[in-house]
Formats: C-alpha cells, structure tokens, sequence
C-alpha cells in the first residue's frame, strides 16, 4: 500500500485514526528520500501527524486550537495554505538561501586581503586591521546590512508567484543554495579582495609621493573599500526589494565605519598598538591626502563595475526563470495579468473597503445582469397566473402555458422559472 500510495498523485484515506494518520507521515519520510512532508489539521487528532511531519499547520477553527497550539503555523482557514507556501514559504527560503551565500561571501573578501597581506609580511600573522576595528567588523559594520537581506527581500512579487506556481520548484530544487551557487559567491569574492588589495597596495602603497604609508592607511583603506562594498552588493545589487529599510542599512553600516574612525582617531591610546599609528592620524595624516581618497574610489567603482558586468553576462547567457521573470514583472501590461490573476487568493482575508478590483468590478456587473433576468421574469408571472385563472373560470379546459427563454438567458433564471410555472399548474389542477 505505501508503494502504491508513493507513486500515486493523491491518495484519500477514510475513517484514520490519529496514529495512522501519522504512520502514514512516517512511512512516506523514510521511504521517499530527500523529501520535505507537510501536514494539516485543525482537530486533535490530527496532533499526531502534524507532529510527525517536517512541517506542520495547524488550522484555527471549531474544533479548538489544539491543533494550532502544536504546529509549527497556523492559519485561520484551509484556502490561506496557497500564500503560505507559494508566496511567504518561497521567500523565506530565497531569504535564508542569500543570507547564508552572503554571510560567507563577505568573510572571504575581507580575510582573503588580510592573507594577501602575508606575503608582504612573511608569514608571519601580522595582521592589516587594527585589533579595535578588527574586532567590530562582523559586530557593527556588517552584521545589518546581511540580517535586512535575510528579512525583507522578496525576489518576485507575491502576484507572479501564485500566478506562475511553477516558480515554487525553485526550493524543491535546491536551485537557491548549492555548491555551485557557493562557488560562485566564492569566486567573486577572491576576485574583489585582489582587486581591492593590489590597489590599495600598488596605487597608495609603493607610490612615491604618499604622505604616509604605513600599516594603518593601508590597512584602514582596504577596511573601508570592503564595508563599502559589503553594504552596497548586499542592499542595493543583490536585494531586490529595495525600501527604506535597506538604505538605513547602508548608511549604518557605512556612516557607523566612517564614525568609528573618527571616534578611534581621537581616543586611541598612542602606547597601545604603537605600529598602527591610530592617535589623529584620519585627521592630520591620511585623512587629508587625495592619493589616499582617490584609490579608495578606484577600488570600490572597480569591483562593482565587476560585479556588475559579471551579473549582466550571465543574465545574457545563463538567464534563470527568475530572471525570466523579473524582467517580465517590469512590463506593465504583464504586471497587470500576474495581478488580476492572482487577485482572488491575495485578497483572501483582506478587508477590502469602498474599492474593487477590475476582475470584481466585471463579476458584479454579470451578477446584476442575472438578477435583472430574474426580475423581468418575475414581474410577468401574475399576467400568466391570471390568464389561467380566467380560463378555469369560464369551462375551458386548461392548457398548459410554454414559457421560451431566449438564448441570452442565464442558466439560474431557466432553474427558477419552471419552478415557478409548475407551482401555478398544480394549484390551477387543484382547484379543477
């Protein structure tokens, strides 16, 4: 039966008890490999399977909230399990995907500079950062910008997805998280710590004309060209759902590095690190070189140019159906269809107010039009009851009374007329 039951599209289960429904659950994880199962109720007896799936719904409703009380989401009606997973379930897999690619892309640059930096210090673990900065980057500097982008990013609006649900398949897929999405992350990574190291070192570092050259400038401009970077791929190329929320991340990330410099150049101790030379060097030392602010710039254009130009590539020749779409959610006109299609399941629930949509506004307008069918026939029933009744009156035999509808008619109105017709028949053979 299991078999049977594993290579059939639904199967339909009559009069289970609570431990067969969650022995059905259990057989189909250990039979199916690599399978994500989900169950639903909305009684107590449905605790059991619930408990025994990957994931499990609970649904409020009058047979109590102890199914609700041991899922892992509730949801107040059955039909609200299509936004759940199509739209809130899909996103928050994209969301957990990009914040895990992201969390580890951002190590690697930053790192990589500081094991480019050995060579030139022979192996020996000097480090390229100052302890105190070193110390906050993941803290204060780039924790934020990673966290809004496993929060509010949304790849594809809610109406493409429940329109096209075939983009569900990107989570059974894997196609968000893999080892060849994790090499890629990997690779543009080590590309832009060479890029921002080698310039900092071959344009500000060998230069014949630098103010100062030692460990800190050096070190403080490649720390700033990663934040810069990290806050900016992350907010503004990566997040496709770009609000508000995503420029406080910014400018957090980047002002809150730009304000611990200044706070660090006029509290640090000159005894403590004394091969860094923090003590006011941001304000009378490299912070006034333009070498200094002008390889920073070339840096940071540099690996977004090649961020950029690397995404436009593999648009162009390795289109995804994500991309497919984002491009076709631009079109107005698409726009409008994904929208109107998916009207009826985003709105559920919603208090809909004076306004209507288009596709309620057309349905209102035909269920008026039925109901004006419905009338006219209504208002010319006493005329064929009277007609009848003048007939019984004066000996003639009765006959029946045909009523043709026109083609135009709706379906209800030929339901209820015969009805109607056949209650006068009856009383007129009645009374005869």
């Amino acid at each position: 039966m299991s078999d049977l039951a594993i290579v059939a599209d639904s199967v339909i289960c009559c009069r289970a008890s609570p431990s067969q429904k969650a022995g059905l659950v259990g057989a189909i994880r250990k039979r199916v490999k690599k399978n994500v199962t989900l169950a639903i109720g909305d009684g107590a007896n449905d605790i059991a399977m619930i408990q025994e799936a990957h994931v499990g719904i609970g649904i409020t409703g009058k047979e109590g909230l102890q199914a609700a009380r041991t899922s892992d989401y509730s949801i107040a009606q059955f039909r609200f399990l299509t936004k759940l997973l199509l739209v809130h379930g899909r996103w928050n897999y994209v969301r957990t995907c990009k914040y895990t690619v992201g969390t580890f892309w951002k190590e690697m640059l930053f790192f990589q500079t500081q094991a480019l930096y050995q060579q030139y210090a022979g192996y020996t673990g000097t480090s390229l950062y100052e302890s105190w900065s070193l110390s906050m980057f993941n803290t204060l500097f780039t924790s934020l910008v990673v966290i809004f982008l496993g929060i509010f990013e949304q790849d594809l609006r809610a109406s493409t997805l429940i329109a096209v649900p075939e983009l569900y398949a990107k989570g059974q897929q894997s196609k968000g998280l893999n080892f060849k999405i994790y090499l890629g992350w990997m690779f543009m990574a080590v590309s832009e710590a060479v890029i921002v190291f080698y310039s900092m070192y071959g344009l500000y570092g060998t230069a014949l004309f630098a103010e100062d050259q030692s460990l800190h400038p050096m070190g403080d401009m490649a720390f700033t060209a990663c934040v810069i970077i990290i806050a900016t791929k992350l907010q503004v190329l990566e997040q496709r759902n770009r609000t508000y929320m995503a420029l406080l991340g910014w400018i957090l990330a980047v002002g809150g590095w730009f304000m611990f410099n200044i706070a660090l150049a006029g509290t640090y101790s000159s005894s403590t690190n004394p091969q860094y030379y923090v003590k006011g060097s941001f304000f009378d030392g490299f912070g006034r070189s333009a070498l200094w602010w002008l390889t920073l710039l070339f840096a940071i254009m540099a690996c977004l140019v090649f961020e950029v130009a690397v995404r436009t590539l593999k648009n162009a020749l390795l289109p995804t159906d994500v991309e497919t779409f984002q491009t076709l959610e631009q079109e107005p006109g698409v726009r409008k269809r994904f929208e109107e299609a998916s009207s009826a399941w985003l709105q559920a629930g919603w208090h809909h107010g004076t306004t209507r949509s288009s596709v309620e506004l057309e349905e209102a307008e035909a269920q008026a039009r039925r109901e004006l069918d419905v009338q006219e026939l209504l208002n010319n029933r006493p005329r064929v009851m009277e007609e009848g009744r003048g007939t019984h009156k004066s000996g003639v035999e009765i006959s029946e009374h045909a009523v043709v509808l026109d083609e135009q008619h709706s379906a209800s109105t030929r339901h209820t007329l015969p009805r109607t017709v056949g209650s006068v028949r009856s009383e007129s053979m009645g009374r005869s």
